[in-house]
């Protein structure tokens, strides 16, 4: 059973509707059949199992939204396998009940049957579609017993109950395989599409930082760390992971700054430094009225990465928490790898060096809330260094794979 993890996510993601389709089916039945001839007994104990079992499902739901490695390819093999199991139990119960009105009912009522089964199958397509094999597991046992029950009567009618069955079986099961590979191709072409989005970003990003350094690996490793300190504050990992990638454009302004200014190799004079200032507005206009989640974001971080604190900073002076929290954070990353980089007018520091920098400006330059937890990630902002070094000349990015892997 192998699926694409967002393949399996939006299939749970249906889990509420078709939870509701199955209660309201299940609420149906009962007023078919409460007050006939139909044992009551059984149908109590039907419903206490049925309903028992929508109620875990609805609760394996709730547990996969919250499980923060649901991405990862085993994660979603194992929870594929319960999502199965579950959705073939509420098959055999419906195969069950159809067994049980088979034997206890007028004939009318297994043209009930049969239209429920069908029905329920066609309606799951949209719910259960997305992956085969869960769909495959609910309506085989469940459309398998009509065809059985019809055939063994022998009768004319029944032949053509079967044969009805057998055929809108099959059919289902092409419709539901067909639905499945359309639906996966359209995730491959969106990948591909969202890849060919993120190289685009990573080359912008690396073309306002490649005039001074080597490789432009400043801006993944900026990204990267924002990431770590986005999740340690609490950040959401889709929102941890939209900073991470919207991060590598905080210097995409530098792009206006003249080679004299920003390749000087000594100091720069003041009429220089507030040239060099006019990078964070560069960026804000080239990243503006865009539409795209992570140009929106970037603007944000080119604009206020550069802030200070205590409200020293530019273009526009803010102080403390009017800051946007992705300026605050994008400022402590970017300082301490400017800082552990070499750089046209400095030797790079070491890491002991450049934390400690970071500490004594907590405060001043640093929200010193962020501080303290930026210092705690370092080991994991190291080994993604280690990491970017050892894969110089990979096609994709090590901030793409690392959206693939979590």
């Amino acid at each position: 059973m192998k699926t694409h993890p967002i393949q399996f996510e939006y299939m749970v993601d249906q889990t509420k509707a078709g939870l509701l389709g199955q209660f309201l089916i299940t609420a149906l039945m009962n007023l078919l059949l409460i007050g006939t001839v139909f044992p009551e007994s059984f149908l109590y104990l039907w419903d206490a199992m049925v309903i028992s079992l929508l109620a875990h499902r609805y609760l394996n739901f709730l547990r996969f939204k919250k499980d923060q490695s649901r991405h990862d390819a085993l994660r979603t093999k194992r929870w594929l396998i319960r999502y199965v199991a579950d959705v073939l139990l509420l098959g055999l119960l419906w195969a069950g009940l159809f067994v049980q009105i088979a034997c206890s009912m007028p004939i009318e009522y297994n043209y009930i049957s049969m239209a429920v089964g069908l029905g329920l199958s066609g309606a799951a397509i949209v719910t259960l579609g997305p992956v085969f094999a869960v769909y495959l597991s609910f309506i085989t046992p469940m459309l398998s017993s009509l065809i059985v029950l019809f055939g063994v009567r022998g009768t004319h009618i029944y032949a053509v109950c079967s044969l009805v069955t057998t055929l809108g079986l099959f059919y289902l099961l092409y419709s539901s395989y067909k639905y499945s590979q359309s639906f996966l191709l359209i995730l491959k072409v969106n990948e591909q599409l969202r890849n060919s989005e993120l190289e685009a970003l990573e080359i912008l990003g690396k073309a306002g930082e490649y005039r001074d350094m080597d490789t432009g690996a400043h801006v993944l490793r900026v990204g990267y760390a924002a990431y770590c300190l986005a999740k340690a504050i609490g950040f959401p990992e889709k929102d941890a992971k939209l900073l991470m990638l919207a991060s590598p454009l905080h210097d995409v302004g530098k792009i206006g700054i003249p080679d004299n200014i920003l390749l000087k190799p000594g100091k720069l004079t003041d009429i220089e430094f507030n040239s060099m200032k006019e990078h964070a507005k560069i960026g804000a206009g080239i990243l503006d009225n865009s539409k795209s989640p992570i140009i929106q974001k970037a603007k944000i971080i080119a604009c206020t990465h550069h802030e200070k604190w205590d409200g020293s900073g530019y273009p526009n002076q803010l102080k403390g928490e009017d800051i946007p929290i992705e300026g605050r954070i994008v400022a402590i990353c970017d300082v301490y790898d400017a800082l552990t980089s070499d750089r046209p007018y400095k030797k790079r520091w070491s890491e002991e060096e450049a934390s400690n920098y970071i500490r004594d400006n907590a405060g001043k330059h640093f929200d010193p809330k962020l501080t303290e937890l930026f210092i705690a990630e370092l080991t994991k902002i190291g080994e993604f260094t280690q990491r970017l070094h050892s894969e110089v000349g990979s096609i994709l990015h090590p901030l793409i794979k690392l959206t693939r892997e979590t």
